[in-house]
């Protein structure tokens, strides 16, 4: 598959990045970014060998949530938004129910639907530098799937402050929550990366303990595909 706003790099081993590539747009979520992530994660899916994926950004924002241009397409069109919807959970339980772990190396700046991809991951780093905000920006016409997924990382009174402020949160403010594993010093960020992704080439417990840890699917509400309350 060509990808329009994807980077892939797979050579047929153990280890798989995506990188979302729409650095002058901030890396906003549009119809387009949603569809081929939606497609590479489930591609990946099928990859016996695979053991690891990392979750990566070019430019210097991580993801600023879904494109303006975008949201303001869904809200003149409540269907259409119903269905954007639906599909960012999709996406976000193909990711957290991938055989294979993914890892979330944020560079830069994270908003909205944004910190639902990091959310969905089943680990997430990022740089001392990048900063959080959980709601989109022109709230009234966001998408929301990504909400249940916040509020299993951060846990929800946490995600609902953070929601109805709109504060913005450091680095180490969304480790306090949950939200990220690890912040670290952004020239560090590769290799506490690589690091980890070492260990979990090693171990490969995901599909060993997946039906019990990561799994949700009998804690997922069947109509959304998001986290049970």
């Amino acid at each position: 598959m060509n990808y329009r706003t994807l980077e892939i790099d797979h050579g047929g081993g153990m280890l798989a990045t995506i990188w979302l590539n729409r650095p002058g747009h901030g890396n906003a979520l549009d119809a387009v970014m949603l569809e081929e992530l939606a497609a590479a994660f489930a591609g990946l899916a099928n990859l016996a060998q695979l053991r690891a994926v990392v979750l990566a950004a070019r430019g210097p924002q991580f993801c600023v949530g879904s494109a303006l241009d975008w949201r303001g397409e869904l809200a003149a069109s409540p269907p259409a938004w119903r269905r954007a919807d639906a599909d960012l959970a999709g996406l976000l339980q193909t990711m957290q129910a991938l055989p294979a772990p993914v890892v979330a190396r944020v560079q830069g700046d994270c908003q909205g639907a944004g910190a639902g991809l990091v959310a969905a991951c089943d680990i997430a780093l990022a740089a001392g530098h990048a900063g959080f905000c959980l709601p989109e920006a022109q709230a009234d016409a966001a998408l929301t799937a990504y909400i249940p997924w916040l509020e299993q990382a951060a846990g929800a009174r946490a995600a609902r402050r953070y929601l109805l402020t709109a504060e913005r949160l450091s680095a180490f403010e969304a480790k306090q929550i949950g939200l990220v594993h690890e912040a670290v010093a952004a020239d560090a960020l590769h290799e506490r990366t690589d690091a980890i992704v070492a260990a979990l080439l090693q171990a490969n417990n995901k599909k060993v303990f997946g039906e019990r840890i990561w799994n949700t699917a009998d804690k997922m509400d069947k109509a959304t595909g998001s986290p049970a309350a």
